[in-house]
């Protein structure tokens, strides 16, 4: 089967959800295409900040091809169309059509699936009050009019659009009056193939030994874009507050602001802590490996996946109150007893003190917590079994893929 994929980011040193779709698509055996815009950092993408001359290219990567466009508008950096998809389309050919949220070259995918009936198209979305319409403004016209008008067009040929979190059931159902039978959640999933790897190359001894931790030592792993609303300092003051020894957190990531930067330093002292920088695909993985839970004291990330699978239990808020009003539903994640969820009314620190010296003194708590977490990424994580929930919408396609 032939899937073109369109999204408005892609950087293949990256774990994000497009990634690794294109790579287990093509590892079984489907052909792929990712149409994408310039941005080549994650940085800049996040910050809007676009280079207007980066120029449009096309490259082939672990087996896939990646199309970089140059866009035809770019409004205030919240509606940003590519230049035209119809001949790429028809040059293409695909039987399925991913496209990551809602982005305004829709109409050329709806135009183009009208003309081809054998080509499926399927939508998923990662938006939800966490993350956007932190305003009327943006709520009632950048998502309640414009970009609506978009996905009004559009629902008809969409066989199913896939929330990759359950808060974007509400998100959609309130704001685009999407009803809930059109929707299916598509959880991020984590590279469990890859994560086994870096568990059988040593990762886990060659990290500690380098970090100077011992091989009995209780790490804790923290991470991704460091802003304030991830409460991270949270973590680092109940780490000095136990003021264990034998207790390490290794920090994955940057921080862009200096003064949260040194308000996190500051919040450090006391505590074994080691800021380890940005990390590449398998940077993150091999200090995965090296950790025993992972803490995340507020908003959600990838990491929390990957984590799962690496089998860290984690311990998470579904609310804060630098994160809009609205709560982070994290009980999909937690099927198997492998998440301690932070009660929002109490203060965190405490709790989160609380919860690892439970799990440093309890080891064989904190083992069947792990195992839980296998036994969750297992179910609802995995790749393989993630990307058949997309592709059973074109069975003719999977079918003469088979015969031939």
């Amino acid at each position: 089967m032939k899937i073109v994929m369109v999204c408005e980011f892609f950087d293949e040193t990256l774990e994000f959800q497009e990634n690794l779709l294109a790579e287990y698509y093509v590892r079984n055996g489907h052909e792929v295409v990712v149409i994408t815009s310039t941005f080549d950092s994650v940085f800049d993408y996040y910050n809007d900040r676009h280079d207007s001359s980066a120029p449009a290219r096309t490259y082939v990567h672990n087996g896939f091809k990646v199309m970089k466009l140059k866009y035809r508008y770019n409004f205030l950096n919240r509606l940003r169309a590519y230049t035209s998809l119809n001949g790429i389309l028809e040059q293409e050919r695909p039987h399925l059509i991913f496209v990551h949220d809602i982005i305004p070259n829709l109409p050329e995918m709806v135009r183009y699936v009208r003309r081809h009936p054998d080509c499926k198209m399927i939508m998923d979305y990662h938006a939800d009050y966490s993350n956007s319409g932190a305003n009327w403004l943006s709520r009632k016209i950048l998502h309640g009019v414009l970009r609506k008008r978009i996905l009004d067009h559009a629902r008809p040929h969409l066989e199913k659009i896939f929330p990759v979190v359950p808060a974007g059931f509400t998100f959609l159902e309130e704001v685009y009056g999407v009803p809930r039978e059109e929707m299916e959640l598509l959880p991020l999933g984590t590279d469990l193939e890859f994560g086994a790897q870096v568990r059988a190359s040593g990762a886990r001894e060659k990290v500690r030994a380098d970090l100077g931790m011992a091989s009995t030592d209780f790490v804790v792993f923290t991470g991704g874009k460091l802003e304030p609303r991830k409460l991270t300092e949270r973590l680092f003051e109940a780490a000095a507050a136990l003021a264990r020894p034998d207790m390490h957190v290794i920090v994955v990531g940057t921080v862009a602001d200096p003064q949260y930067e040194s308000m996190l330093k500051q919040a450090a002292e006391g505590a074994r802590v080691h800021f380890v920088g940005w990390q590449d695909k398998s940077g993150v993985y091999r200090h995965l490996a090296a950790s025993d839970v992972a803490v995340f004291p507020a908003s959600q990330s990838v990491l929390w996946q990957q984590s799962i699978g690496m089998g860290l239990p984690l311990i998470v808020s579904e609310r804060s109150e630098l994160i809009n009003w609205h709560w982070q539903d994290v009980g999909y994640l937690n099927r198997h007893d492998n998440v301690l969820i932070l009660d929002h009314e109490r203060p965190l620190v405490g709790q989160i003190a609380e919860h690892l010296a439970c799990l440093m003194d309890d080891r064989s708590e904190l083992g069947r917590r792990s195992s839980g977490a296998r036994e969750t990424a297992a179910e609802i994580l995995d790749w393989n079994e993630l990307i058949k929930k997309t592709l059973r919408f074109n069975q003719p396609a999977l079918l003469a893929q088979k015969e031939s």
